[in-house]
């Protein structure tokens, strides 16, 4: 019991240190650095990760326009034209001339497999680059990124990788910026920590019905409605479960499903120790007086 009783202890304790990390896990890369005079800096801010659809939710927004900023106003002169691979929406946007930047909210597409849930992680790769077009004369301006993150669940990382021909610059590629999003310790631990409570269930509803199946313990019918009730609460623990994984993923084939069978099969077990040791119903005991009623008028046998 002290044994169990520590354990609890130090997962809880586990549980909410991993909470408090994350809670305070904000990356935040060179968007509160002086801007740079000689490029234009952009910042990308992932708003939400929607697993399901393979797609990262994200703000692009131009803080300096560094070279090309008129420098009373610190506006474009020209229209400045951003372009980005890797979303699944328009390939470009404008900031008009004498204009404030607005934010852009883009959907960049990932590759990643949210059936691995809790350990699914999502990828994303992109290029932005900047064109002026100044009298007929489009020249590339360069372009920094710089990020801001927090989004609750999801740790974000980034590394810049080679370019693709989707986006080519002089001959050469652009080189592309990969955002990989993978979910946060702790929502990794509370997941693992209501699996192991749906693993719980089955294993006290065995137990009850093994030790009643052998007469270790008396059999009461309404135990019956308390393993069915475990084997129904299965389904809000599963759609509990941060980050809703889809039906159909590997903790459905792993954990759920064995989970639910292993209810089951108890339930099985108790209905065969009540039919083994219940005592007979009014109607049995009447057949079972009758015949021994027959069997002593009959005397003993020959």
């Amino acid at each position: 019991m002290i044994a169990i009783i520590a354990a609890a202890v130090l997962l809880y304790a586990c549980v909410v240190a991993l909470y408090a990390v994350n809670d305070s896990a904000v990356t935040v890369r060179g968007c509160d650095d002086a801007p740079p005079d000689d490029a234009i800096l952009v910042s990308v801010s992932p708003e939400s990760v929607d697993a399901t659809s393979d797609r990262i939710r994200a703000n692009l927004t131009v803080l300096s326009l560094g070279p090309v900023a008129n420098d009373e106003t610190g506006l474009a002169d020209e229209a400045l034209t951003v372009f980005l691979t890797g979303t699944d929406g328009a390939p470009s946007f404008t900031v008009a001339a004498d204009e404030i930047p607005s934010p852009q909210a883009v959907r960049f597409i990932t590759d990643g497999f949210v059936e691995q849930w809790p350990f699914d992680v999502h990828a994303a790769s992109f290029a932005v680059v900047s064109v002026q077009d100044a009298q007929g004369d489009p020249r590339v301006i360069p372009t920094l990124l710089c990020g801001a993150v927090h989004v609750p669940g999801w740790t974000f990382t980034s590394d810049e990788v080679a370019g693709t021909e989707a986006l080519v610059v002089d001959g050469e590629p652009v080189t592309q910026v990969r955002m990989i999003a993978t979910r946060a310790p702790a929502t990794v631990a509370f997941g693992i920590v209501l699996l192991v409570l749906m693993v719980v269930l089955p294993v006290l509803g065995l137990t009850v019905a093994i030790a009643a199946y052998r007469g270790r313990r008396k059999v009461e019918a309404t135990l019956m409605s308390w393993m069915a009730a475990m084997l129904f609460a299965i389904i809000p623990l599963r759609t509990f479960l941060p980050g809703s994984p889809p039906v159909g993923s590997w903790v459905d084939f792993t954990v759920v499903l064995w989970v639910v069978a292993a209810l089951v099969a108890g339930l099985v077990v108790y209905v065969l120790a009540w039919l083994r040791w219940s005592a007979p119903g009014p109607a049995d005991a009447g057949v079972v007086a009758a015949a021994s009623v027959v069997a002593s008028e009959a005397g003993p046998p020959d």
